[in-house]
């Protein structure tokens, strides 16, 4: 009596297990890039944070403010660059600029028309960043 596995029964096996590994990879690159996009949000939400913390305490008088051109978020003061992120490749940004500041002692924005918000978006997601008045970010 011969023990083992036909030839049918292990393309079966392969054939099924490439299309669960294919499914779970399709799943997962949408899940990548999901992440992709929460990770960039949260960067320039804490940029934002940073930047409203360093105005309110303001011990050193100095003036910051939050920039994006091209994808790029920087911080600065008016001693020089405090923070820089560079987005993702794919990530897209609404409006895709800005230049707004701080005002001292309270963390307030200027330079932004209310709603102050940002919007991301790759590959059919979306992730929005809102900024109050009072620099607070959600």
């Amino acid at each position: 009596m011969n023990k083992g596995f036909t030839f049918l029964e292990v393309v079966l096996v392969v054939a099924i297990t490439v299309a669960v590994t294919a499914a779970g990879v399709a799943g997962l690159s949408q899940l990548q890039a999901v992440f992709k996009l929460r990770s960039a949000g949260d960067e320039i939400r804490s940029q934002l944070q940073y930047g409203r913390e360093l105005a309110i305490a303001n011990k050193d008088q100095l003036s910051y403010e939050i920039s994006l051109v091209s994808g790029i978020v920087i911080l600065r003061s008016n001693l020089g660059e405090i923070a820089r992120f560079q987005s993702p490749a794919g990530i897209t940004y609404s409006p895709s600029s800005f230049n707004w500041g701080f005002t001292p002692l309270t963390g307030q924005l200027t330079g932004c028309v209310l709603s102050c918000q940002l919007t991301l978006t790759s590959t059919g997601n979306t992730e929005l960043v809102i900024f109050q008045q009072n620099g607070i970010v959600n």
